[in-house]
């Protein structure tokens, strides 16, 4: 009888050898924990980056194909005063008419495949813009969709030249340059009449040849970008 309770007793565990297994347990638990913690932290920097890059590579994807079919069309506002086919201020924002606006086959509706485009900054948020008319209707409002949020500062310079011989001017910050708007290119002045009723003065064809976007974003500082616009105002058919 007594040997039995005996081995009884030695068959079971003491506290503390259940606390300590309790312990080991837990850093167990703990460990697998912050390794599983780590991997999901690690995988959603990676699929946040991996957004971050898609949301670059559409944006510049859309710039190139804004700019490089950028024509020599002007417009008129909504007031009916005169616009530029491309005019960019100090303030950063750019606006311009671009060539193929596709339209589906199967659409019933009648339009051009000229597009007003324009780009500005807003909270933070890169935003481009479209009219559905060149010629805009009083009160007419553009459609709106944001390319990239996170940007701090939006610049744009221009490359031009007025010379056969391919002499290139210093970029500008402005567009029509200062020299156009003075006379310099050959065509009216600022704020003349238009020789004709249907040809508009040169300050509102009239085209660089390269344009460098200037955008600074949260995550990666400074980006620089070069475009080549394809059409020139010499080019217009007049």
């Amino acid at each position: 009888m007594w040997t039995s309770a005996r081995q009884v007793r030695q068959s079971g565990i003491t506290l503390i050898e259940l606390m300590i297994a309790m312990a080991i347990f837990a850093v167990m638990a703990a460990s697998m924990f912050i390794a599983f913690n780590s991997i999901q932290q690690s995988k959603a920097g990676g699929d946040a980056a991996s957004q971050r890059l898609r949301q670059y590579q559409f944006m510049f994807n859309r710039l190139g194909q804004d700019f490089q079919q950028i024509t020599p069309r002007p417009i008129r506002d909504e007031y009916g005063d005169p616009k530029g086919a491309l005019i960019a201020g100090p303030e950063g924002g750019i606006e311009f008419t671009r060539t193929g606006w596709t339209r589906s086959r199967f659409s019933r509706s009648q339009r051009s495949n000229l597009q007003r485009i324009q780009y500005y900054l807003e909270d933070g948020k890169l935003v481009r813009a479209y009219w559905y008319h060149l010629d805009r209707e009083p009160a007419a409002q553009p459609a709106r969709s944001v390319l990239m949020e996170g940007v701090t500062e939006l610049k744009f310079k221009f490359y031009y030249s007025f010379t056969d011989d391919g002499l290139e001017t210093e970029p500008v910050e402005e567009w029509p340059p200062a020299a156009v708007l003075a006379g310099g290119g050959g065509g009216a002045t600022a704020g003349a009449a238009p020789a004709s009723p249907i040809i508009p003065p040169v300050e509102h064809m009239i085209l660089p040849r390269v344009i460098e976007v200037i955008l600074t974003t949260e995550d990666l500082g400074e980006i620089t970008r070069l475009f080549l616009v394809a059409d020139r105002w010499s080019t217009l058919p007049l």
